[in-house]
């Protein structure tokens, strides 16, 4: 069809109607927060069911493939435990993601799949099986049996949306445990599994292999959970502060089991 076909068919009445009415119901959903959040939510949720249902048919391999990974931790166990009489003075028990299990006794840990997460964006994010009708709500921690993972970012009654460590907006408050410093965490880089922990002072000696965990004045997390070991160290002398290179314990491509840490004396405000 020539350009002027395609003009008059434009300028027929129906069709120029129907563009009208699209154009005006995108207007009003664009500048009406109230309806945009409806349809916002209404799109998450038919999308939360669509990979909630493939997620339904890979349960099998999924299930076998933590059948694998618990073979493998209840060998190492029995090895642990087979070399415990050997042992002289006080033993330090493994505890996968907490460096301090104290904790605990604030919070339960609710059991959470992932049904769909992002890779190699600059927000990664993935959407959980559980929401609102567990006790879910924004602003809990997320962690995995290795370490920090992400926090919850939006619910509804079925399904939640967790941000991970790996989303340029995503910073948590971090410590050095064996120099008792903290800085702030964030994902500069678009490289999953590192983190850059910043502000820590030039005067703090930091060594390759040590430890990074959740520091006290966290928000999102309690203190004590491991987020990953110091992979470098670079010096930045212009700041007056070390940039320094997380690899996170937990591997994002193999996530596996998730827990959401449930704060057991409060409740999400209305």
């Amino acid at each position: 069809m020539s350009a002027l076909s395609w003009l008059r068919l434009f300028l027929h009445t129906p069709v120029l109607w129907g563009i009208i009415q699209v154009l005006s119901l995108y207007t009003y959903i664009r500048y009406t927060p109230q309806v945009r959040s409806y349809v916002n939510r209404w799109a998450f949720q038919v999308s939360s069911s669509f990979h909630a249902f493939f997620h339904w048919l890979r349960r099998p391999w999924i299930a076998l493939a933590r059948v694998e990974e618990l073979e493998v931790a209840n060998a190492e166990l029995m090895e642990a435990l087979a070399n415990l009489p050997k042992v002289q003075g006080p033993v330090s028990y493994p505890v996968g993601a907490w460096g301090d299990v104290s904790f605990m006794k604030n919070y339960k840990l609710h059991p959470v799949e992932v049904i769909y997460q992002t890779l190699h964006i600059r927000e990664n994010f993935a959407i959980l099986n559980q929401g609102g009708r567990a006790g879910i709500y924004p602003g809990l921690g997320v962690l995995s049996p290795k370490g920090a993972v992400g926090i919850i970012a939006e619910t509804t009654a079925t399904h939640s949306v967790m941000y991970a460590l790996f989303h340029k907006d995503v910073h948590l408050s971090a410590s050095l445990p064996r120099q008792q410093v903290m800085g702030l965490t964030s994902w500069k880089e678009p490289v999953l599994n590192r983190l850059l922990l910043e502000y820590v002072p030039l005067y703090v000696s930091v060594s390759v292999g040590d430890e990074v965990w959740t520091a006290p004045n966290s928000i999102l997390f309690p203190a004590g959970i491991r987020i990953g070991q110091v992979k470098k160290v670079n010096t930045d002398f212009t700041r007056g502060f070390h940039a320094i290179e997380v690899a996170t314990y937990t591997d994002w491509h193999a996530l596996g089991p998730l827990y959401v840490l449930v704060p057991l004396s409060s409740a999400p405000s209305p």
